[in-house]
Protein backbone atom coordinates (compact mmCIF):
# COMPACT_ATOMS: atom_id res chain seq x y z
CA UNK A 1 0.00 0.00 0.00
CA UNK A 2 2.45 2.42 1.18
CA UNK A 3 4.97 1.35 -2.07
CA UNK A 4 7.55 4.38 -3.00
CA UNK A 5 7.98 3.89 -6.58
CA UNK A 6 11.47 4.03 -8.16
CA UNK A 7 10.83 7.21 -10.37
CA UNK A 8 9.19 9.57 -7.67
CA UNK A 9 12.57 9.42 -6.01
CA UNK A 10 14.63 10.26 -8.83
CA UNK A 11 15.10 14.07 -9.20
CA UNK A 12 13.53 14.49 -12.33
CA UNK A 13 15.09 17.98 -14.79
CA UNK A 14 13.20 21.36 -14.40
CA UNK A 15 11.53 22.59 -17.63
CA UNK A 16 13.47 25.54 -18.67
CA UNK A 17 11.58 28.45 -17.59
CA UNK A 18 11.09 26.92 -14.03
CA UNK A 19 15.05 27.01 -13.85
CA UNK A 20 14.85 30.51 -14.84
CA UNK A 21 12.71 31.32 -11.99
CA UNK A 22 15.05 29.14 -9.54
CA UNK A 23 17.92 30.71 -10.89
CA UNK A 24 16.44 34.40 -10.17
CA UNK A 25 15.39 33.02 -6.59
CA UNK A 26 18.86 31.99 -5.71
CA UNK A 27 20.70 35.47 -7.23
CA UNK A 28 17.71 37.20 -4.56
CA UNK A 29 18.39 34.98 -1.94
CA UNK A 30 22.49 36.23 -2.41
CA UNK A 31 21.67 40.13 -2.76
CA UNK A 32 19.20 39.87 0.31
CA UNK A 33 22.05 37.73 2.50
CA UNK A 34 24.56 40.88 0.93
CA UNK A 35 22.43 43.27 2.45
CA UNK A 36 21.42 41.83 5.62
CA UNK A 37 25.75 41.35 6.46
CA UNK A 38 26.54 45.26 5.28
CA UNK A 39 23.46 46.54 7.47
CA UNK A 40 24.70 43.98 10.33
CA UNK A 41 28.44 45.65 9.93
CA UNK A 42 27.03 49.22 10.51
CA UNK A 43 25.58 48.45 13.69
CA UNK A 44 28.53 46.52 14.80
CA UNK A 45 30.72 49.02 13.07
CA UNK A 46 28.43 51.91 15.10
CA UNK A 47 28.42 50.53 18.67
CA UNK A 48 32.21 49.85 18.16
CA UNK A 49 32.48 53.50 17.60
CA UNK A 50 30.30 54.83 20.17
CA UNK A 51 32.28 52.79 22.68
CA UNK A 52 35.80 54.27 21.57
CA UNK A 53 34.95 57.80 21.62
CA UNK A 54 35.76 59.44 25.08
CA UNK A 55 33.89 59.78 27.98
CA UNK A 56 32.11 63.05 29.01
CA UNK A 57 32.38 64.33 25.01
CA UNK A 58 29.03 66.42 25.78
CA UNK A 59 28.34 66.65 29.34
CA UNK A 60 26.88 70.18 28.82
CA UNK A 61 29.30 72.04 30.50
CA UNK A 62 30.03 70.31 33.57
CA UNK A 63 32.44 67.61 34.39
CA UNK A 64 32.21 64.25 35.00
CA UNK A 65 32.79 63.03 38.71
CA UNK A 66 36.42 61.21 38.41
CA UNK A 67 37.71 62.93 35.25
CA UNK A 68 40.27 65.47 35.77
CA UNK A 69 40.18 69.98 34.48
CA UNK A 70 42.26 70.61 32.23
CA UNK A 71 43.53 74.13 32.64
CA UNK A 72 45.26 76.43 29.82
CA UNK A 73 49.09 76.50 30.17
CA UNK A 74 50.58 77.28 33.61
CA UNK A 75 46.92 79.04 35.28
CA UNK A 76 46.29 77.93 38.70
CA UNK A 77 43.13 77.30 39.50
CA UNK A 78 41.80 79.02 42.89
CA UNK A 79 39.35 77.97 44.90
CA UNK A 80 38.01 78.61 48.66
CA UNK A 81 36.11 75.75 50.11
CA UNK A 82 34.21 77.44 53.52
CA UNK A 83 34.06 74.31 55.88
CA UNK A 84 32.06 75.32 59.09
CA UNK A 85 33.68 77.03 62.38
CA UNK A 86 35.38 74.62 65.15
CA UNK A 87 35.87 71.84 61.50
CA UNK A 88 39.24 69.84 62.51
CA UNK A 89 40.19 67.82 59.05
CA UNK A 90 40.98 64.19 60.35
CA UNK A 91 42.08 62.93 56.36
CA UNK A 92 41.29 64.48 52.72
CA UNK A 93 40.72 62.64 49.57
CA UNK A 94 40.47 63.71 46.01
CA UNK A 95 38.67 62.59 42.62
CA UNK A 96 38.26 64.63 40.01
CA UNK A 97 37.44 67.78 40.65
CA UNK A 98 36.20 66.72 44.25
CA UNK A 99 37.82 67.36 47.37
CA UNK A 100 36.09 65.15 50.43
CA UNK A 101 37.15 66.79 53.78
CA UNK A 102 36.35 64.04 56.49
CA UNK A 103 36.69 65.46 60.26
CA UNK A 104 35.11 66.24 63.56
CA UNK A 105 32.37 68.97 63.63
CA UNK A 106 32.86 71.22 66.85
CA UNK A 107 30.25 69.24 68.81
CA UNK A 108 32.33 66.13 68.12
CA UNK A 109 30.15 64.54 65.14
CA UNK A 110 32.32 63.04 62.07
CA UNK A 111 31.25 64.50 59.25
CA UNK A 112 32.09 64.03 55.53
CA UNK A 113 32.10 67.23 53.44
CA UNK A 114 32.74 67.16 49.68
CA UNK A 115 33.54 70.27 48.17
CA UNK A 116 33.10 70.72 43.97
CA UNK A 117 35.82 72.73 42.54
CA UNK A 118 34.33 73.51 39.11
CA UNK A 119 31.23 74.75 41.09
CA UNK A 120 33.57 76.34 43.69
CA UNK A 121 30.84 75.10 46.49
CA UNK A 122 30.44 72.73 49.01
CA UNK A 123 27.86 69.64 47.19
CA UNK A 124 27.82 67.24 50.29
CA UNK A 125 27.50 67.86 54.13
CA UNK A 126 27.36 63.85 55.39
CA UNK A 127 27.39 63.38 59.30
CA UNK A 128 28.48 60.00 59.72
CA UNK A 129 26.96 57.77 62.21
CA UNK A 130 28.15 54.52 63.66
CA UNK A 131 25.64 51.96 64.79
Amino acid sequence: MSQVNQDDLEEKPLDPEMEKVRRKMVRLLAVSIGIMFIGLMAVLGAIVYKFTQADGADTGGQIAAGSTMALPGDDVNEAVATLPQGFKVESVALDGTRIGFFGRAADGSQRLIIHDVSQGRIVSDVVVISR
